[in-house]
C-alpha cells in the first residue's frame, strides 16, 4: 500500500501529506538518469580517480525541491503554533498555511516545466501532480477549519 493512501482528516493529515510530497520530490530528483548532475573527476598519473565533484546542474531541479521542502516546512511550523495558548499568533499560523497553499499552486506549474525539460512520463506527472493537489486540498481544509475555529 502506498504511503499516499487517503487519510481521515485531522490536524496531522496536511502535515503528513506535505512531508510525503517533499520526500517524493527529493527521491525522484535524486535519480541522476532523469534529473542529471554534472561534475568532474580528478585522475592521477596512474589513471586512478582521486576526487569526484558533483553539483546539481539544473536550477529547475533545485526549484522544485525547494518548493516541496518549503510546503512541508510551512505546514510544520504552522502546526507548531498553538493558537489556544498564544492567540496573538493566529494570523501567523493562517499566513503560513496560505503560503503553503500558494506554493502548491506554483509547484504544479513547476511540474509542467519539469515534464517538458526532463521528458517525464505522463504517468509520473499525473502521480506527482495528484500528490500536490491532494496536499493543497488538505492544507486548504485545515486553513478553512482554523479560520472558522479561531
Amino acid at each position: 500500500m502506498s504511503s499516499f493512501t487517503k487519510h481521515t482528516f485531522n490536524d496531522f493529515t496536511p502535515l503528513v501529506s506535505a512531508m510525503e510530497l517533499a520526500d517524493y520530490v527529493i527521491t525522484i530528483t535524486n535519480n541522476i538518469n532523469r534529473f542529471p548532475d554534472f561534475g568532474f573527476k580528478q585522475i592521477n598519473d596512474q589513471g586512478a580517480i582521486t576526487q569526484i565533484y558533483i553539483q546539481r546542474q539544473d536550477s529547475l531541479t533545485n526549484w522544485v525541491r525547494e518548493q516541496a521542502k518549503q510546503i512541508y516546512i510551512l505546514a510544520y511550523t504552522a502546526n507548531e503554533i498553538n493558537v489556544k495558548k498564544h492567540p496573538e499568533l493566529k494570523e501567523e499560523r493562517l499566513r503560513k498555511q496560505a503560503r503553503a497553499i500558494e506554493l502548491c499552486g506554483e509547484h504544479l506549474a513547476a511540474i509542467q516545466l519539469c515534464r517538458k525539460h526532463f521528458h517525464l512520463s505522463s504517468k509520473r506527472v499525473y502521480y506527482w501532480g495528484s500528490k500536490t493537489v491532494e496536499t493543497r486540498s488538505l492544507i486548504e481544509r485545515w486553513h478553512e477549519s482554523d479560520k472558522s475555529r479561531y
